[in-house]
């Protein structure tokens, strides 16, 4: 898949779910979360936060806090050690718009506001992730923990 098909694949996702969260009642300008996928070893979640609640976070990297607006979609990765203890292992921003999450109206309109250089470092970081997940589910090294 080529690096413009990706973005659009990751830009027609994230406007999918912020349309569903639209239909579930959930107030998405206000901010909201997606659990994407989950195993016993990582979690990926989608963060969509607002330009305040954003810049409220005290360890924002400052060339971070200069691709934030208005909307905001952050890709959450978590990983848990043998112990079960989940912790954070990459925050990245991959989406930003002008446009409140309830004024986007199309794929398109998500791919416009796409952050490259988040979206880059996201994929790789989840590639690496899965990769040291999947062997340790097969093998059974992490036991099933409840939330």
């Amino acid at each position: 898949m080529s690096d413009k098909n990706y973005a659009q694949s990751i830009a027609g996702d994230l406007f999918r779910m912020i349309q569903s969260a639209r239909e579930q009642g959930v107030g998405v300008d206000n901010g909201f979360r997606n659990q994407a996928m989950s195993s016993q070893g990582m979690s990926l979640t989608y963060l969509f936060l607002n330009k305040n609640d954003l810049l409220q976070v005290p360890a924002l990297p400052p060339q971070v806090k200069m691709q934030v607006r208005r909307s905001n979609a952050l890709a959450v990765i978590e990983v848990k050690d043998a112990r079960g203890v989940k912790q954070t292992a990459g925050i990245h921003l991959i989406w930003s718009s002008p446009k409140p999450c309830s004024g986007v109206g199309s794929d398109a309109e998500m791919l416009d506001g796409i952050q490259i250089q988040g979206l880059a470092a996201f994929t790789s970081q989840l590639k690496s992730v899965l990769k040291n997940d999947i062997p340790r589910t097969v093998d059974g090294q992490i036991p099933a923990q409840s939330e």
